[in-house]
């Protein structure tokens, strides 16, 4: 009887350490444990053998200090709080559940190139190319015109990193934008035109003639907005005064050899 309650007794021992491990340790974790009376060591310990997801600004780091967090697990929290972008790159908005959501890369439909302008006149009218997407809105709806983003890059994360937390997509598609670049500026912001009656969405993405050759979003669909660090690879991107329509990033910096730039980050203000 004895050899089965104590058996009972490391079963049930093993299954709370598992499922501890399998928690995800915050910042507010951190304070908890603190004020439950956790000794350095213990709360050391479970940041290094948990999944973390740190904030390391200034006014989280200062509220750890306020709390009586030591300075040993402060220096900690910084150093593991760079986990928190490894495999989790890509362009994240706030849904209107509170949570942050990964906007996944849409793949373009096609394009087109109006061609007709150069027939006319031999090419001194541009002719232009147009990229689109299907369907007239997007998956992603966001209902406030001033959204902030979050542009989380890592050029230290593997192809192989993304493949087995499929990135980019429930086929596992690499998201190379986010290894190549290392800041939003790489990206334009451009709105899309709708087209209801053919039920998609499009960008001018170049325009060329018989003189000129302009590749690029045409700078009266491109948006402006404010960028801010949050640490590291990790950065607040802020469009103002968003009207009702369709939107999307657009990566505009250099290609890698075997990659092409044929989707975008689109979302939709409501």
């Amino acid at each position: 009887m004895k050899t089965t309650r104590l058996f009972c007794t490391l079963l049930l021992t093993m299954v709370i350490s598992v499922s501890y491990a399998q928690e995800t340790i915050t910042n507010q974790s951190v304070i908890q444990m603190k004020e439950l009376g956790f000794d350095d060591a213990m709360i050391m310990d479970k940041i290094n053998t948990s999944n973390v997801k740190f904030d390391a600004s200034i006014d989280a780091l200062s509220k750890l200090k306020d709390a009586g967090v030591s300075s040993e697990i402060i220096s900690l929290v910084m150093q593991k709080s760079k986990q928190n972008t490894k495999s989790k790159t890509g362009i994240y908005y706030v849904a209107d559940d509170g949570n942050s959501t990964l906007i996944q890369p849409t793949v373009f439909s096609g394009t087109s190139n109006d061609n007709a302008a150069n027939r006319l006149v031999s090419g001194f009218i541009p002719s232009v190319k147009k990229a689109r997407l299907s369907g007239a809105r997007s998956n992603n709806v966001i209902k406030d015109g001033n959204p902030e983003f979050t542009f989380i890059f890592d050029p230290s994360t593997t192809e192989v990193d993304n493949l087995q937390t499929g990135q980019g997509g429930s086929n596992g598609a690499f998201d190379w934008w986010f290894r190549t670049a290392s800041s939003p500026n790489e990206f334009v912001l451009a709105k899309l035109d709708v087209n209801e009656k053919r039920n998609l969405r499009e960008v001018i993405t170049g325009k060329s003639s018989i003189v000129n050759d302009n590749q690029g979003i045409d700078p009266k669909y491109a948006i402006n907005f404010e960028i801010e660090t949050i640490e590291g690879n990790k950065f607040k991107v802020t469009p103002k005064g968003l009207e009702p329509g369709e939107y999307a990033f657009i990566y505009q910096g250099a290609v890698p050899a075997g990659r092409t730039n044929q989707s975008v980050f689109d979302f939709s203000i409501q």
